[in-house]
């Protein structure tokens, strides 16, 4: 069974390959990515090892329980593989006891799992201070890779009929990414908090020392403590960490075997319903029709909620940092620059229009079959978008403005967002229509695969930066140049407005009538069996 589970696990990858030449280019630039990560992680290993044997320990310790920790919480936000989920083999005469080690060795084999077996692997080199401890990390980097592996199983069965909720998803989600967005900020606080402590090492090595004895960093403090020459501590460890993997073990049986007979379905988002504010604002044309889906997918839509929530949070967030940078003697004192952080918007807005037909998945083939035109598509999402992240950016810059206590650079503000974020939509329009990236299928988890639009939206960014920072150069030039003649304020709003406007009428003609053309390829490229 073990054999048969991993073995369908890479058919279906090796399908996925020679099915999409494009989640080849994918997986190379992850694996560079992660092959990248983990040298960065020996390097620092190994400095450490050489430079403080003892803190090194403390950091093993650390780093393992936070590898652990985030494969326990990751279930919420990503979503396992849905080909090998319980609910697919209810109808096979097979037991859980039986199924449950090839999806567990299953599991150990997706990228993470051979990402974190690295991971493990490499520790050995901080673990080399002994070479009873370098041992006994490696007899121990099953026990580490299981406890991460089962937890996860674990966490994700207990959740799986609340997460089946479409309110709790939705809920999730918001709060996993308030959580991501807020992951600098969060982590500036705690080195800050790490840094005022009177002995900052005495308390890592206390934090490592508890999270020793937890199942979380268990498996990682029986070479600590064999390092240090503490067998009893050791063996006891040793203890803790078996018995974990037991309790997962028999709690992820005894989950499997409910979710075979009791498969869980996930829910719906109710009713839609029709004739509000948006169909009575909107004109009854196509265009109207896709404006009008655009802003329900807003709303109903967990991966649009992602990116509409973003627009804010993200600028607000980076007004924040400066804020509490920026306190002083009682009061606040900023730079002008500050009024720019609102054109970090145009970042996201490229990336939201260009993946927006990504989002729509098979739903493409309705505009195929109903003849809508390329132009009415691309002039339908511009305005769909236009409605909420307009009045955002304007908040933003006036927020911004506030902060500063200077009202003179809100034109210089508006001008360098607006016009920024014009040219970034008229860009990804036209872009789009070319390279129209992967999102994750309608239902499923936004932060799956895919849900950064793939390698398409990679070199899709390559492409609109440059044309944004040509087109959107000027008025990002005056609102600068402000900053000493508030005057050429109203310049920059001038050249964001006519440029910006321009660049977003030429992006969809020019987007409209390469989807006239591409409909069909467009279709395959986004839509779930690519």
């Amino acid at each position: 069974m073990v054999a048969i589970l991993v073995g369908l696990r890479w058919r279906q990858l090796g399908h996925q390959l020679g099915r999409n030449p494009w989640f080849i280019v994918a997986l190379v630039v992850s694996g560079l990515v992660a092959l990248g990560m983990l040298g960065t992680l020996a390097l620092a290993l190994g400095a450490l090892r050489l430079a403080a044997p003892d803190l090194a320990v403390t950091a093993l310790v650390l780093v393992g329980s936070a590898i652990t920790a985030g494969w326990w919480i990751g279930t919420i936000f990503v979503s396992s593989d849905d080909s090998l989920a319980p609910e697919r083999f209810a109808l096979l005469p097979v037991r859980a006891r039986s199924l449950l080690p090839g999806l567990t060795v299953a599991g150990a084999t997706t990228i993470g799992g051979i990402g974190t077996t690295i991971a493990l692997l490499l520790m050995l080199v901080g673990w080399s201070v002994s070479l009873a401890a370098a041992l006994a990390a490696t007899l121990l980097a099953p026990v580490a890779l299981m406890v991460c592996v089962l937890g996860a199983r674990v966490i994700g069965g207990l959740l799986a009929r609340w997460l089946a909720r479409r309110r709790t998803r939705d809920l999730v989600l918001t709060l996993g990414v308030l959580l991501v967005a807020c992951s600098g900020l969060l982590l500036n606080l705690l080195l800050t908090a790490v840094g005022e402590l009177d002995a900052p090492s005495e308390s890592l090595a206390a934090a490592a020392d508890v999270l020793a004895w937890t199942p979380l960093g268990a498996a990682f403090g029986v070479p600590a403590a064999v390092a240090e020459g503490e067998w009893l501590v050791a063996v006891l460890r040793l203890a803790v960490a078996l018995a974990t993997v037991v309790v997962l073990w028999l709690a992820a049986e005894r989950l499997l075997a409910a979710r075979l007979v009791a498969p869980i379905s996930g829910g719906g988002g109710g009713r839609v319903r029709s004739g509000g504010l948006v169909d009575r604002v909107l004109p009854a044309t196509p265009v109207g029709a896709v404006a009008a889906r655009t802003l329900r997918y807003r709303r109903r839509d967990p991966r649009h909620l992602v990116n509409t929530v973003m627009l804010l949070v993200l600028p607000a967030l980076l007004l924040g940092v400066f804020a509490m940078n920026g306190l002083r003697d009682g009061g606040v004192t900023f730079g002008p620059a500050l009024v720019l952080l609102p054109s970090i918007n145009a970042l996201l807005i490229c990336t939201i229009v260009q993946m927006d037909v990504a989002y729509d998945n098979d739903a493409v083939a309705l505009h195929i079959l109903t003849g809508v035109r390329g132009t009415a598509d691309r002039v339908g999402r511009l305005l769909g978008i236009g409605i909420l992240a307009i009045p955002l950016t304007v908040i933003l810059c006036v927020l911004a403005c506030l902060l500063v206590g200077s009202w003179a650079l809100l034109p210089a503000s508006l001008g360098a967002a607006l016009g920024l974020s014009l040219a970034a939509a008229g860009a990804a329009s036209a872009v789009g229509a070319y390279l129209p990236g992967r999102a994750p299928a309608p239902g499923a988890n936004p932060f799956g695969r895919g849900s950064s639009g793939g390698v398409q939206s990679l070199l899709a960014m390559i492409v609109v930066m440059p044309i944004t920072l040509v087109v959107g150069g000027p008025a990002l030039g005056f609102a600068i140049a402000s900053f000493w003649t508030p005057s050429l304020g109203w310049v920059s709003l001038a050249c964001g407005l006519l440029l910006g406007g321009a660049a977003t009428w030429a992006g969809a003609v020019i987007g409209g009538r390469a989807l006239d053309r591409r409909w069909p390829r467009v279709l395959a490229d986004v839509s779930s069996e690519a």
